[in-house]
């Protein structure tokens, strides 16, 4: 009787590694994962804030005050990995917050119903980097463009840590 191992490797091991591999590479994947932050954003503290435990179906805006003026940035195409900055009025170039909004929650048609590429996302959540330094005229420009979008999940970042928010001399 011939030996079977003598003729074909024991390919088990290797599959029992590849499997290995690719768990931790599922499991580290995220961790890497760029969401748009904008690190210059002086986050406001927030003593009863509750950590985001998933960031999956978010759009993360960044939205700051420049000379009297709304900076509104958000990372509307993942896989460019670039935040693109967006206008909350007609100020020329630059696509509408309140158009980018309503194509991520009602699709291509930015109607309600459809199937498809223009199938409802109804839940679609918005997280609000906010400058901590910024007006409540600017804050409520977003939030109007969130309303007019009909996104119903609507969260603001803050710092957990009261002295990031200080400015220091």
């Amino acid at each position: 009787m011939p030996d079977s191992h003598a003729t074909h490797p024991n390919v088990v091991p290797m599959i029992d590694v590849i499997m290995c591999l690719i768990i931790f590479y599922m499991l580290v994947a995220r961790i890497g994962v760029n969401t748009g932050e904008d690190e210059r954003i002086k986050i406001p503290f927030g003593a009863l804030g509750k950590e985001i435990k998933s960031m999956d179906n978010t759009l993360l805006v960044n939205v700051k005050e420049a000379n009297g003026l709304p900076e509104v940035t958000a990372m509307v195409d993942a896989s460019s990995g670039k935040r693109e900055p967006l206008v909350l009025e007609d100020a020329g170039s630059g696509r509408k917050l309140v158009e980018v909004l309503a194509r991520l929650r009602f699709g291509k048609d930015n109607r309600e119903g459809g199937t498809g590429d223009n199938k409802d996302n109804p839940d679609l959540k918005l997280v609000i980097r906010g400058d901590a330094d910024m007006s409540f005229g600017i804050l409520q420009k977003v939030l109007l463009a969130a309303a007019q979008a009909k996104v119903k999940a609507l969260n603001f970042q803050t710092s957990t840590d009261q002295r990031s928010t200080q400015n220091t001399p």
